[in-house]
């Protein structure tokens, strides 16, 4: 087996690891909070009455393309 080229001590070499680990973990943001937040939003727009409004506006784009045409 081949010696690890590192000069110190095995137990500084495995505190100087968990030391990089924590802080490479600490540098990860934590999304679950607005991923949460964005889901009940999205949830809130899907309910009926955004429906019905959708389809109201696509009735009245509808509309107005036939009276343009019709004319």
């Amino acid at each position: 087996m081949s010696r690890p080229t590192d000069s110190r001590e095995p137990d500084e070499r495995a505190l100087s690891q968990a030391l990089h680990e924590q802080v490479r973990q600490d540098q990860v943001p934590d999304v679950s909070e607005a991923l949460q937040k964005r889901i009940a939003s999205e949830s809130r727009d899907s309910s009926v009455g955004y429906a019905v409004v959708q389809i109201v506006l696509l009735g009245a784009l509808l509309a107005m393309g036939v009276w343009y045409f019709w004319r």
